[in-house]
């Protein structure tokens, strides 16, 4: 009879565990709702062709240093201090090289998220950068 009991108390303690979960993963849907804010300001940003320009070189600069310490950091993985110092002058360039354009940070930011919400802005940056990286370069 007490195994019984504790058999029926593990039921209802699991239940109860099972319906609390579906009742989360039915509020989860509702969460999603708060950051929209953000997703719906995107679409506004006028971008003009200058700024697609000076994004696109922040980009490719981004990008080229990104792989540039992604490299060093795999060098200096059984270095826990070394390769936290690299990926704080990794951050710092980047955002330096970002700068370098002419766009502050929450510009580029702004413009990046633009274009994650609006495919004429991504096609207009899409092809300054395949211009950009096939272009011979002056420099």
């Amino acid at each position: 009879m007490k195994t019984v009991k504790q058999s029926l108390l593990s039921i209802v303690i699991a239940t109860g565990l099972a319906s609390t979960g579906v009742y989360a993963a039915e509020q989860k849907p509702q969460a999603p709702t708060a950051p929209a804010m953000p997703e719906q300001a995107a679409p506004a940003i006028n971008v003009s062709d200058e700024q697609v320009g000076d994004f696109v070189a922040a980009y490719v600069a981004v990008q080229t240093l990104n792989q540039e310490y992604a490299t060093k950091l795999q060098a200096t993985s059984d270095n826990p201090e070394k390769s936290q110092q690299l990926q704080k002058e990794a951050q710092s360039d980047m955002q330096a090289a970002i700068t370098e354009t002419g766009l502050s940070l929450d510009e580029y930011k702004k413009i990046a998220l633009a274009a994650n919400d609006n495919e004429q802005l991504r096609q207009r940056i899409s092809s300054a950068i395949n211009e950009s990286t096939t272009a011979p370069s002056d420099s």
